[in-house]
């Protein structure tokens, strides 16, 4: 088995360290959680060089007069290492970085181009092609990492299967390769269903809205066994498609249906519900049966908290749901000791299909280059609320769905602060117990992208209220090209319940019928803008353990957290009370964390809350969306 690419890159990095060491990084071989923490582990401080002016004042002020007790790890965003000041160049060592290194038996062009996990899985591979083209590269890579056979198609049925396996892969597919893949499919000609194979190929919007329309007129015309749709292996790949609730079984009076299809036919509610929860927990036990990296917890967290939102829905636990709450205890631990190895080096990541962190958010929706921005933050949305109004929504948009994660402590001050900023919270150590700077801090952000601030709209408090379209800041002025509005009705929710999540569960039904959300989403479509979704933590059901007196809280009902001014009290109280103490990963200096552990929170001993502050999966991953108008 080859060397892990990881091993390879961190083999730059051997003792004795170099003070100042420059690297060119032109493929972000660096935007690896795992390299990250490695750096850090060594004692090496990764600093990002955007421009001179930045990058002068923060070395001035916070590394030359601490540089011999320091090992500097820089890296130009420009990749031109010539850009960095001549006084610190003649200093530095130079490193260069590059995946064709890793990998020289494929094709440079298109190692490039190929994401963190095709590298693991190509480092478990030792039998690599004697010829390393451009095609026999990336044929390489479809048949032995992706396990796509696209030369053997032949029916309509292995033709939306391919489809269907490719935008279920857990690797992000090159456009070269994309393009490769689609030159070879896309002369073919199917007739039951007529297929548009470059349709359903580059867009699983494009491919699952397909599938559910085609399923239901497969149902309608009599399940004809000459349809596509009629094939086993096909058949069972859709099942957990509907399990799984991407597409939504039929309603259909056809007594002579083969129970085979019952699968996509809506029939027995407790049943479909139960079969769709089992599902969820066996793709979520595939995930656990591997070392989970940052994204794979973001599936993770979409997978439980879709299965938890529909328990909500049975009228009783049975085993099934007893399964799920087990699953929950291992997934915490699990998560617990990821976050404790790896979050700090999350804040200078950056990722094509999402922003890492919250603080990065502006900066992500600008670089997609629209022209009408509006980001909504649901305040406390979790991924379980976000799995309950995403079903009440499905009907009437398409969602890009994504994950994000939200600062710790996840209290509002701290990790909303971070969206409408722009920073990590040490910036804004001044306000971190308030989000009264928040519209200052929103237009100041969009202003060092360019955006005039009477072109900016900020607004909060929304969703208690009836929805009007003129009370809205961001419809009620034309020149509006970025708004920020918060919708804080969760939050209130979350902190008023009486009944613990489930009661939460129905109480945004009874606030999902007055149709707000949907109004909103659909009047900011309407008026030209691209619309996000996200929120700044999610939320925990917990059980109180006693509350603690003394510490500072913040602004907000952040019952699973307590902060103190001073590391000595905060120490202090984590040898009395059962909680952890939390490492000041972009923190200010005199702000030291005590989390409470998974399910307890510091209220009166065995009362039942639904709270946040906490570094729960359910606290820390929050959901990013992009929405867009549904298609057909």
């Amino acid at each position: 088995m080859s060397k892990n690419w990881r091993q390879k890159v961190l083999e730059h990095f051997q003792a004795p360290f170099y003070h100042i060491t420059m690297v060119s990084d032109p493929n972000s071989l660096l935007q690896d959680e795992v390299i990250v923490s490695e750096l850090h582990k060594l004692g090496i401080e990764i600093v990002e060089f955007h421009d001179r002016a930045t990058f002068r004042y923060w070395y001035e002020s916070q590394y030359r007069h601490k540089s011999l007790n320091k090992f500097l790890l820089i890296r130009p965003k420009s990749d031109s290492i010539n850009d960095i000041p001549y006084d610190v160049w003649v200093q530095g060592h130079q490193i260069s970085l590059s995946k064709s290194e890793l990998f020289p038996n494929l094709s440079a062009s298109i190692v490039r181009e190929l994401d963190s996990r095709t590298l693991d899985a190509l480092s478990f591979i030792d039998d690599f092609p004697s010829n390393k083209s451009d095609s026999c590269t990336i044929d390489f890579l479809l048949r032995r990492i992706f396990k796509l056979s696209y030369d053997s198609i032949d029916t309509a049925a292995e033709c939306i299967l391919l489809c269907i396996n490719r935008h279920l892969l857990h690797y992000s597919m090159p456009e070269v390769i994309e393009e490769y893949l689609k030159s070879a499919l896309i002369n073919k000609e199917f007739i039951n269903p007529q297929v548009a194979v470059s349709e359903i190929f580059s867009s699983s919007e494009t491919l699952f809205s397909f599938l559910q329309r085609e399923w239901n007129s497969f149902l309608e015309d009599g399940a004809s066994k000459n349809h596509a749709f009629s094939d086993p292996m096909l058949q069972n790949t859709l099942a957990g498609l509907f399990r799984i609730g991407i597409l939504t079984p039929s309603i259909i009076n056809n007594e002579n249906l083969s129970e085979s299809l019952y699968f996509g036919v809506k029939r027995d509610e407790v049943n479909s519900r139960i079969s769709s929860i089992i599902e969820h927990i066996s793709q979520i036990e595939k995930l656990l049966e591997f070392e989970v990296d940052r994204r794979g917890w973001i599936e993770l967290i979409q997978l439980y908290s879709s299965a938890k939102s529909i328990t909500f829905q049975l009228e009783s636990t049975d085993n099934t749901t007893k399964k799920l709450r087990k699953l929950e205890q291992v997934i915490e631990e699990r998560f617990m000791v990821w976050l404790n190895s790896h979050y700090g080096a999350l804040a200078s990541l950056t990722d094509l299909h999402a922003p890492v962190m919250l603080h990065k958010v502006a900066e992500y929706v600008q670089l997609q280059g629209s022209s009408k921005i509006a980001i909504i933050v649901m305040d406390g949305m979790s991924f379980v609320q976000w799995s309950q109004i995403r079903t009440d929504l499905q009907h009437y948009f398409n969602f890009i769905e994504n994950g994000t994660f939200a600062w710790i402590p996840t209290i509002t001050s701290v990790s909303r602060q971070a969206i409408f900023s722009g920073e990590i919270p040490r910036t804004y150590y001044a306000s971190i117990h308030t989000t009264a700077n928040e519209e200052k801090e929103w237009k100041t952000c969009w202003t060092r992208y360019g955006v005039s601030p009477i072109h900016i709209s900020y607004e909060k408090s929304l969703g208690k209220v009836e929805y009007n379209h003129s009370e809205i800041k961001a419809l009620s002025k034309s020149s509006t090209k970025v708004a920020g509005l918060v919708v804080d009705i969760i939050d209130k929710l979350t902190h008023n319940t009486i009944q613990g999540q489930i009661g939460m569960h129905s109480q945004i039904s009874i606030w999902l019928r007055t149709g707000y959300l949907r109004s909103l989403l659909r009047d900011l479509l309407d008026a030209g803008f691209d619309v996000y979704i996200t929120s700044d933590h999610g939320n925990k059901e917990s059980v109180g353990i006693g509350a603690i007196r003394e510490g500072v809280l913040a602004n907000t009902k952040g019952e699973r957290v307590r902060i103190y001014n001073t590391e000595v009290l905060r120490d202090r109280a984590a040898e009395k009370y059962s909680s952890q103490k939390w490492k000041k990963s972009g923190l200010p200096d005199e702000f030291h964390v005590l989390l409470a552990k998974s399910g307890e929170a510091y209220v009166k001993e065995g009362e039942v809350v639904v709270s946040h502050g906490g570094a729960s999966i359910e606290e820390v991953i929050v959901p990013f969306v992009r929405v867009k108008k549904r298609m057909g």
